[in-house]
């Protein structure tokens, strides 16, 4: 909805307070970095699945793939940004097609930053330092972040629980724990004891 692959039938979706239907779709999508559950790897060199067609120098490309925790896998490989992804990524692990992607989303430096489920198959270490530097280097962008782990997400200033295609709570972590019954049973099933 908020880039306009689909356009809502009641109401409206705005960015910096206007409707996404009076953008031109390529002036909107550039707001964008976005990571989707079931996005693509093409056959290319790591260096051009991230670039994915924008002018972008090696500087903004670096700093992308550190900041995705990706920089230690590209690294090991001989030909490092210039290794040849497989199509779909076949010769990439999960979390390595993951990061891959999430430098691609990085690397614009977007205004908006969405990831869909975008680090399921990263350890939780990964995963962390992953969200601290999306923290400590991308917080001028908004970050919409959409995650099955409480650890992913417990940090955010707003988090909306949604059960069975509904809102089932709205606010912080601690708020949460609080007032919302199936976070917190989320929460104690996968961190354990809860405050």
């Amino acid at each position: 909805l908020l880039m306009r692959f689909y356009d809502v039938e009641d109401g409206g979706v705005f960015v910096d307070g206007r409707d996404v239907r009076t953008y031109e779709k390529d002036e909107l999508h550039r707001k964008f970095g976005v990571v989707f559950q079931n996005d693509m790897v093409f056959f290319n060199t790591l260096r051009e699945n991230i670039r994915f067609g924008r002018n972008l120098d090696d500087t903004a490309l670096t700093r992308a793939v550190e900041d995705a925790v990706a920089a230690e896998y590209i690294d090991s490989l001989e030909e490092g940004l210039d290794y040849r992804a497989d199509i779909k990524g076949a010769n990439l692990s999960g979390g390595q097609r993951q990061r891959l992607l999430i430098s691609r989303a990085l690397a614009g430096n977007p205004e908006i930053l969405i990831l869909d489920d975008s680090s399921s198959a990263l350890d939780y270490k990964t995963d962390a330092a992953l969200r601290k530097a999306i923290f400590e280097h991308h917080r001028d962008s908004t970050t919409i972040m959409v995650a099955q782990r409480v650890s992913s997400i417990q940090n955010a200033d707003r988090i909306l629980v949604l059960e069975d295609g509904r809102a089932a709570g709205l606010g912080t972590h601690s708020e949460l724990l609080r007032s919302c019954e199936s976070y917190r049973e989320i929460a104690q099933v996968q961190m354990g004891e809860v405050e």
